[in-house]
């Protein structure tokens, strides 16, 4: 008795063990288009008893249990319709799509054009297109992350390379409440295979071809037709017990206009570049910009010891650009993107009050300057021009250069100082931008003499701290 009890824990441990080991969890629905309805159907026929001709479908399928989800739609939708008798009515009045089911009652056979919508009004296809059977979750087992330093190249989600279903059918009934439910068919398909690219954390929505049926049943010759598929909404890895010791990888933050590293000031937009942090990619769509993006944030400990989250502009598997918390102190700070309670990815910046950088068209940090111009006339009358090469204008018109930038608003203006094609320019404007958190703008007022000069170097210096050079062009 004593060694079956022990046998019963020791199994009772390992389900346990089982279920609290970490898996790559995956989000799997199927879907289904294309739906025609061309054989004979009598569900429910009669009136008066029923609400001839149209029926509610329901589908019972290896992704649900049979239900109203309307993910067998047909055709009529409020619509006015007439049996052979030429007696009319609206009907399909609930808003939803719905089948012709007495297609062999002699009062709603084919030709019928307000019975039926396609083959010279003597078959039903849908008017929507692809629907869901239903969503289930599908936990594979899966490893620890682990890194060869620079990326998480193995473990987690990353072993799963695809998913693959064969027990692929659907069943579609005609739903009464009252009578019971009516089988229409049932419709069976190949097994199915979606190609997966996953990382470490997770997966990218992917999908299988769309499959046609390959038997039915009840009766086996074919009434209804559609064609099936299945998606992998996402992938993620899940850790439920926190048993995994995941080490980070290294990861350099730079300015994201000049992408020099090193140095970042408070409150200026930087990017990161690291192994796979992320599965996901996601854009900030307003202000103030969110601290999680893509299932991460980043965090930013300075000098002190004080951690602040960075808000988030962008963030994907390789790359997040941010803007440094404005409260941090000078010195060194580290910087880490976390995920829960998971540190994926650790690194160092030194933070100085101005870390100069100028946007350039191409984003590279090189070439020529993301700017505009605006030429101010003598009455004061402003015209903005937005295409290199600038024209200056005549020669009782001003010119200012609108130069974009990060890292730079530290400075007073007396510190920031601009020279174009060697020239020194008066700084009119040097700070926030004002519409975009972290970015910086100068004004620089273009001496004359530079009209018609072509395509000439510019350099900008906050607190003596050279900005990347860039280039403008005037004609």
């Amino acid at each position: 008795m004593t060694r079956i009890v022990l046998l019963i824990a020791i199994a009772q441990i390992a389900s346990e063990a089982l279920l609290d080991a970490q898996v790559c969890r995956l989000s799997v629905a199927g879907l289904n288009r294309n739906r025609r309805v061309t054989g004979p159907i009598s569900a429910e026929c009669p009136d008066p008893l029923h609400t001839a001709p149209f029926g509610n479908w329901g589908v019972t399928s290896n992704f649900g249990p049979k239900r109203n989800g309307h993910q067998f739609d047909g055709w009529c939708r409020d619509l006015r319709i007439c049996d052979n008798a030429g007696n009319c009515r609206n009907a399909c009045r609930d808003g939803w799509y719905e089948w012709n089911t007495c297609t062999t009652h002699p009062l709603y056979t084919a030709p019928n054009c307000t019975l039926y919508n396609a083959d010279n009004c003597t078959a039903q296809v849908s008017a929507t297109d692809a629907n869901v059977l239903g969503t289930q979750t599908v936990d594979l087992p899966a490893a620890c992350p682990a890194s060869n330093g620079a990326n998480f190249d193995r473990g987690g989600c990353a072993e799963v390379t695809s998913y693959a279903r064969s027990d692929n059918f659907m069943s579609l009934y005609e739903l009464d409440p009252v009578t019971g439910d009516e089988l229409i068919q049932s419709v069976y398909y190949p097994s199915l295979i979606v190609p997966l690219k996953c990382n470490a954390w997770g997966c990218p929505a992917a999908g299988s071809d769309w499959a046609n049926p390959i038997q039915w049943q009840s009766p086996s010759d074919p009434k209804v037709f559609a064609e099936m598929a299945i998606v992998v909404n996402s992938g993620t890895f899940v850790d439920p017990s926190n048993a995994c010791r995941i080490a980070p990888v290294s990861l350099q933050a730079v300015s994201s206009a000049s992408f020099r590293g090193g140095e970042l000031a408070p409150d200026s937009i930087a990017s990161l570049f690291t192994g796979d942090v992320t599965v996901e990619t996601g854009q900030a769509s307003n202000q103030p910009l969110p601290t999680t993006l893509s299932g991460v944030q980043v965090r930013i400990t300075d000098s002190t010891g004080q951690s602040r989250t960075a808000g988030l502009i962008y963030a994907s598997p390789r790359q997040i650009n941010f803007v440094m918390p404005a409260a941090l102190r000078d010195g060194t700070a580290t910087v880490s993107v976390v995920a829960g309670n998971t540190v994926r990815a650790t690194g160092q910046v030194n933070v100085v009050r101005s870390a100069p950088g100028l946007y350039t068209q191409a984003g590279s940090g090189q070439g020529l300057a993301a700017a505009v111009g605006v030429r101010v006339g003598a009455d004061g009358r402003q015209t903005t021009v937005d295409t290199q090469p600038f024209d200056m204008g005549g020669p009782s018109e001003q010119f200012v250069l609108v130069l974009f930038g990060t890292g730079i608003r530290g400075n007073v203006r007396d510190a920031v100082r601009v020279t174009i094609a060697g020239v020194a320019a008066e700084v009119q404007y040097a700070g926030a931008q004002g519409s975009f958190a972290g970015l910086d703008q100068v004004n620089v007022l273009v001496p004359r003499s530079l009209a018609g000069r072509g395509t000439v170097d510019v350099q900008l210096l906050a607190d003596g701290k050279p900005a990347n050079p860039v280039h403008v062009s005037f004609r």
